[in-house]
């Protein structure tokens, strides 16, 4: 309660929990610098003190988790945290498992493989999107790229770039993602697309390809 009444009588602005640390950590270093009101000492004097006193922490951090064993619905699909989580690779396995932290969690095999790690829902970061994963689904069934619950997360011109009707060209389009992917997350492929993808593979002829040229142009200046 004192933590409360004292520091946070209105709600306090944050970004996330590490910030919230890190404002009650400044509050309470500035608060040692008062007068005990029984003590009549500074507060920071006693602490002092009292730190002779305490047995300290571990220098080595102690892993605390939870494991267990995951149960997947028909479209990959587990429940944590009140929220549904999509593992790519989840149907190649019988039996997967997921060590969760406070602050994180992995989706691991039965040999230690990491299929899939990530901040916990509740922390309200933005979730990893594994392409990789999810673009070696797409070469091996291009159709599905115009109807997947990930396309609509693609950056807007490599949404354009891998939605044309040739499945051939779709594919080839693909594997050429998958190739940059190994070098570049794909927020940066999408800033960067016409030096990484080319402009001679943008301007080659095509009877289903898409001129990107006069697709920018039909967006409002200054934005994409």
């Amino acid at each position: 309660g004192y933590v409360r009444y004292n520091f946070f009588s209105l709600p306090p602005v944050i970004k996330d929990f590490e910030d919230l640390t890190n404002q009650l950590e400044q509050q309470l270093i500035a608060d040692r610098q008062r007068v005990h009101y029984k003590k009549e000492v500074l507060i920071d004097e006693l602490w002092q003190q009292e730190q002779k006193q305490l047995i300290k922490l571990p220098e080595e951090p102690y892993p605390v988790f939870k494991q267990f064993s995951i149960k997947f619905n028909k479209y990959n699909e587990f429940k944590l945290d009140g929220h549904l989580i999509h593992v790519p690779k989840a149907k190649n396995y019988v039996q997967l498992s997921c060590v969760t932290y406070w602050d994180s969690y992995k989706v691991i095999t039965n040999d230690g493989e990491i299929l899939l790690s990530d901040a916990r829902p509740y922390m309200k970061k933005r979730r990893f999107i594994p392409w990789q994963d999810i673009l070696k689904d797409w070469l091996k069934k291009p159709r599905v790229v115009g109807h997947s619950r990930y396309t609509p997360y693609l950056p807007a011109r490599i949404k354009e770039y891998l939605t044309v009707p040739s499945l051939a060209l779709r594919k080839q389009r693909i594997n050429e993602l998958l190739t940059l992917l190994l070098t570049h997350d794909m927020n940066d492929i999408g800033q960067n697309f016409y030096s990484y993808i080319g402009r001679e593979a943008e301007e080659t002829e095509h009877p289903y390809g898409v001129n990107w040229t006069d697709y920018d142009a039909l967006s409002p200046k200054g934005t994409e």
